[in-house]
């Protein structure tokens, strides 16, 4: 889609209404600023409203070409309990009115959270097309209190906004079967890739990997088996330190919290910055994710941009993938089927560089996100057409 034709009329105002994105760190958080960004460099006018979770961020500024408005908010049941459920302010429901009402389409990511079901109802009635991606389904968590309150929403208000949506996306096969069997419209979900910037997620050279590892401490020559994710239960990191042993180093990085007691031969980096992150999986030998009920996410698809083999966890699911086998490791997620996994790639110079290869041209045949940013502003505009907000 070329500037001249986004030009020549007024194009559709986005609202999009996600419970966390940038500063906050993860997988959702990227996605709302690849898609703000995108429709912005489309023509889009663009606003992002979520939470202001610290003192750091900025209540309103300009980010790459659209506004983001930060909402007060309380996250202590993240920081306590690893629930991330931010609390916004009770003055929040009427500045979100208003945004709803200056916009012609509405976005919202996740319809478990308050924040975003809310923008949803408002956008119902307001006449406002209103969208959702919904990222994941039902979450595990230690507490029954937790899992009682997803498996609520989604039966209630989550089926209900799912109705009335002009289209779901979804990321995965199991989240578009958990939407359907909750009485989700299948014909309005839409099964496709989240999708990456493969011109910044590359392979790396030597020289570039060898710093990375001085940075962060890590032995120049020992294998690192890479994973990126928020470190709770349902990512398999506990599964991940169990399969760690002397011929390789275990390095996880994101938000959550780190054991007092870490074992040998694991690393834990904390939240990381994007860029931050990229050189990681450029310095890594391979990248780790045994997560329940998640496929083909964020992080694989990064790490794959960048050329490194994967191991994951083997779902039915991927079968509508076509995945090649010997391209990508699709393991039991028990701790001694993936420390097999990490020796057999890494005791193999020609499965490591075949992996390589393969990791690499997936990700630039299926994970380019303007490729799916212009698909979503299509959406769009066939939707405000439908509704009469054409502009």
């Amino acid at each position: 889609m070329t500037s001249e034709k986004s030009s020549s009329k007024t194009l559709p105002r986005v609202l999009i209404v996600s419970a966390y994105a940038a500063p906050h760190v993860g997988g959702v958080e990227v996605v709302v600023g690849q898609q703000a960004q995108t429709l912005a460099a489309l023509g889009h006018d663009v606003t992002v409203v979520t939470s202001q979770c610290g003192a750091g961020a900025a209540r309103r500024e300009r980010v790459d070409g659209y506004t983001v408005i930060r909402v007060p908010a309380w996250n202590g049941l993240e920081e306590r309990a690893g629930v991330p459920l931010p609390v916004w302010s009770p003055g929040a429901a009427w500045q979100l009115a208003r945004l709803v009402r200056s916009a012609d389409i509405v976005h919202v990511h996740d319809v478990y959270h308050p924040s975003s079901a809310l923008a949803a109802v408002l956008a119902k009635l307001g006449g406002r097309p209103f969208f959702i991606t919904q990222h994941v389904g039902l979450v595990e968590h230690d507490r029954a209190v937790v899992r009682l309150a997803q498996k609520l929403v989604y039966a209630s208000l989550g089926r209900l906004l799912w109705r009335w949506a002009a289209a779901i996306t979804v990321y995965n096969p199991i989240v578009e079967s958990f939407i359907g069997g909750r009485g989700g419209p299948a014909q309005k979900i839409r099964l496709t890739y989240n999708g990456v910037d493969t011109s910044e997620f590359c392979p790396g050279d030597a020289e570039a990997a060898q710093a990375t590892r001085r940075r962060y401490g890590l032995a120049p020559d020992k294998p690192v088996v890479l994973f990126a994710g928020r470190l709770v239960p349902k990512k398999g990191c506990q599964n991940l330190l169990q399969a760690r042993g002397p011929e390789y180093e275990v390095v996880l990085a994101g938000p959550g919290r780190i054991p007092k007691h870490v074992p040998a031969g694991v690393r834990f980096l904390g939240p990381v910055s994007r860029r931050e992150l990229r050189d990681l999986y450029q310095a890594s030998d391979i990248f780790a994710f045994p997560a329940v009920g998640e496929m083909l996410t964020l992080a694989m698809q990064e790490a794959m941009a960048c050329g490194l083999p994967v191991v994951a966890t083997a779902d039915e699911a991927y079968r509508g993938y076509d995945l090649d086998p010997a391209g990508i490791a699709l393991v039991s997620p028990e701790p001694q089927v993936l420390r097999s996994a990490f020796l057999a790639i890494l005791g193999d110079p020609g499965r490591i560089a075949q992996m390589r290869a393969y990791s690499r041209r997936l990700a630039q045949e299926r994970f380019d996100w303007r490729t799916n940013a212009e698909h979503l502003e299509s959406d769009y505009n066939s939707a405000c057409a439908v509704s009469g907000r054409a502009r």
